[in-house]
């Protein structure tokens, strides 16, 4: 059951301190869509002019290598920023659906317009802009520095905190479907060394796997925390 409009922006972090109409009059220039699983939202060839906000479903943003090989940047939940405003870093992207979509977006000329007037909403962006590029440069670092292992714990780690940060109620959140292949664009290894990884990983009882759906034990948890 979805819910109205204005009960997804008021969860949204960057929207959270405005009034009732003001929130309503975002509302008057939201475009609503659903889209289906595995769609592509946009390409690195496209120009990316509307803020989207994911308010159910999942979206993956990856890049990749000139061989062809995905490099998962960030999986969003719904409550997520992402496009021109939500993901402005200065590198070109995917962005595309992993669990059928309900996504709202927002013209370019609204929000400037926005930014200019409500200066607490452009700071709060920047914030969150800076968080993200925070995350971005650990991800960097646990990928050149940590063993096969070690990023895969790590990556687990990361998809379970994207997940609590979903503005939905936990009994109607969606886990994110960790598969092998998801994990290996996310850590930089191959599927195989992956699949070798979570056999053994399992056997240490550092992490649990059932149904694609990967949980951290409490001795993986304890793991992780050496490595942040």
């Amino acid at each position: 059951m979805h819910r109205p409009p204005v009960w997804y922006l008021k969860k949204v972090e960057l929207f959270a301190t405005m009034s009732d109409e003001e929130i309503n009059e975002i509302v008057q220039k939201i475009n609503h869509g659903e889209y289906p699983n595995h769609h592509i939202l946009y390409t690195p060839q496209e120009q990316v002019e509307d803020m989207y906000i994911l308010k159910e479903g999942e979206v993956i943003i990856y890049q990749t290598t000139p061989e062809g090989k995905k490099v998962l940047l960030d999986i969003l939940k719904p409550g997520s920023i992402f496009g021109n405003i939500g993901f402005t870093t200065g590198e070109k992207h995917y962005a595309e659906t992993t669990q059928r979509s309900f996504i709202c977006t927002l013209p370019e000329n609204f929000m400037v317009q926005l930014l200019r007037k409500k200066p607490e909403v452009a700071l709060r962006a920047l914030r969150l802009l800076s968080k993200r590029i925070a995350e971005y440069e650990s991800q960097v670092k646990f990928l050149s520095m940590l063993g096969a292992q070690e990023r895969i714990l790590s990556a687990v780690r990361l998809f379970s905190e994207k997940e609590e940060r979903s503005i939905l109620p936990p009994i109607l959140r969606i886990p994110t479907k960790m598969t092998h292949e998801k994990l290996a664009n996310a850590t930089g290894l191959t599927r195989e060394t992956v699949t070798k990884q979570l056999l053994k990983l399992e056997q240490e009882g550092l992490i649990e796997a059932r149904n694609k759906h990967i949980r951290l034990t409490p001795k993986g948890k304890e793991a992780v925390a050496v490595l942040v």
